[in-house]
């Protein structure tokens, strides 16, 4: 069971190139579970922006099974690098899924893991753009527990 509440934490891409892109050493973010359901949960994630993150408040979708986190994370507003030099460019539909696998520390207030893009395609009007899988580490740390009702 994942704890209802907010959840701080970080990620970065394994590539170095990327991460440099970024113009930061991590990117922050802030998850709010927001409902479970047996060993399913869902909840809200925002990306903070000053330190490269996405636009928007996204969503978030996962799975428990034991000490094993799963889910998938997807932002309103898809950003992307589109060149050298680090340049951003948003476009108003969503992001590409990203896939977060993890595992609990004993007391199931902290969990560090995997993401990735998976290799896909995006369309820019009628052009479908080839985009590469994409791959880093995370962690994330229950700030505060959401009060029973």
């Amino acid at each position: 069971m994942i704890s209802l509440g907010t959840w701080k934490g970080q990620y970065r891409y394994d590539d170095k190139f990327h991460q440099k892109l970024k113009g930061v050493d991590a990117t922050n973010f802030e998850i709010i579970v927001t409902s479970t359901d047996g060993d399913r949960f869902n909840g809200s994630v925002r990306d903070d922006l000053a330190t490269g993150g996405t636009e928007g408040i996204g969503e978030i979708v996962g799975k428990i099974s034991n000490y094993k986190v799963e889910f998938i994370k997807q932002m309103p507003i898809m950003t992307l690098v589109i060149d050298k030099k680090g340049t951003r460019k948003t476009f108003n539909r969503k992001q590409r899924k990203i896939y977060y696998t993890g595992i609990f520390s004993t007391d199931r207030k902290t969990i560090t893991g995997q993401w990735q893009f998976r290799f896909g395609f995006i369309w820019i009007g009628i052009i479908p753009i080839p985009v590469q899988a994409n791959k880093g580490t995370w962690t994330m740390n229950l700030i505060e527990e959401a009060k029973s009702k």
